[in-house]
């Protein structure tokens, strides 16, 4: 939901060839300069502590996140980052046959037609189901994924956002947190916890896609009242302030690509050493302190990654595809 927002906001005064082909380069600038030292550390960390897995894995198509079976892909949790390229692919295309006008057009066209197809593929067809979904081809899954609705929500959010930016902020907040936290109710009254598994892919995108959609509407709507940008009909400005730490939230921000691929290799060390062995014989509290502290770990590699790593190999990146590595695009450093 938050990378439809972004294309759809950073992009939303762009069109044509020259600005589509500038998009693309820099969508790849940002993936693989963020990626390819982590899948460099999968290589050494599953090589190590997985080996079975890392056999398994196609290392070709995994560098370069080309959709796979997850079985095949080696930091398994990349899947979602060739959606992220589909999704690019996507809005490059929009962005070079559509003026900023149409786009929203087709964006809101192309989620409902999509919607109306995988609910019935989900509740008429029955194609996830677990006695079917193993029956379709990997690439009718992949092309026509729910997950594309939530990149399709997040671009719709943006619009309204930018059209009516004054307007309930916390509320939508508080419901969007409410229905969130309800998601783990629902995924294990109705799921028995599987919510997250293939043939249940059309219920986890709308338990979890519309709240995200109305927490992110909430925070922006908060940050536009907070900068003064955001007003009533009366003109007057709202008086909400609440607002994070903005130092704090950009520099986590910009840590929040290596926080996504650095725990799962964290952890995959941390659970092939005598860590979890040691705090079995410990209370809950200290488990639960431990992994706090663990959380913070994370938290603080991945910040360090990101200041000392990963934006220099983002700028060295924009350099070799030719951008100019201290623009904005759509007033946002990308």
């Amino acid at each position: 939901v938050i990378s439809g927002f972004i294309m759809a906001h950073t992009s939303a005064a762009h069109s044509g060839a020259a600005e589509s082909f500038k998009f693309a380069r820099r969508r790849l600038a940002r993936i693989f300069s963020g990626y390819w030292p982590f899948f460099v550390l999968a290589l050494l960390v599953f090589g190590s502590f997985r080996p079975e897995h890392f056999a398994e894995s196609d290392l070709l198509k995994s560098f370069f996140l080309w959709p796979q079976s997850l079985n095949h892909v080696l930091l398994e949790i990349t899947w979602t980052l060739s959606f992220e390229l589909y999704f690019y692919l996507l809005f490059s295309l929009l962005i070079l046959l559509t003026n900023p006008r149409k786009r929203i057009q087709v964006i809101t066209l192309a989620f409902g037609l999509l919607l109306l197809f995988n609910l019935y593929r989900h509740f008429v067809m029955h194609s996830f189901s677990p006695d079917n979904i193993y029956f379709l081809t990997f690439w009718s899954q992949f092309l026509t994924s729910p997950f594309l609705l939530e990149f399709f929500a997040g671009s719709l959010v943006a619009w309204r956002v930018m059209k009516r930016p004054a307007g309930p902020a916390l509320a939508w907040l508080l419901a969007g947190s409410v229905l969130f936290l309800s998601g783990g109710w629902i995924n294990a009254s109705l799921y028995a916890g599987l919510i997250e598994q293939g043939f249940y892919v059309v219920p986890r995108v709308i338990v979890y896609g519309l709240p995200a959609c109305m927490i992110l509407t909430g925070l922006v709507r908060m940050e536009l009242v907070a900068d003064g940008k955001s007003s009533d009909h009366t003109g007057q400005h709202h008086s909400l302030r609440m607002q994070a730490p903005r130092h704090f939230s950009a520099l986590t921000g910009g840590a929040s690509y290596a926080i996504y691929l650095s725990h799962i290799l964290i952890l995959t060390v941390v659970w092939k050493t005598p860590f979890n062995e040691f705090l079995a014989s410990w209370s809950g509290g200290v488990i639960i302190t431990a992994y706090i502290v663990l959380m913070l770990a994370i938290l603080g590699y991945s910040v360090l990654h990101y200041i000392y790593l990963e934006k220099p190999l983002h700028q060295l990146f924009k350099r070799w595809l030719g951008l100019d590595p201290a623009s904005t695009w759509g007033g946002q450093k990308n």
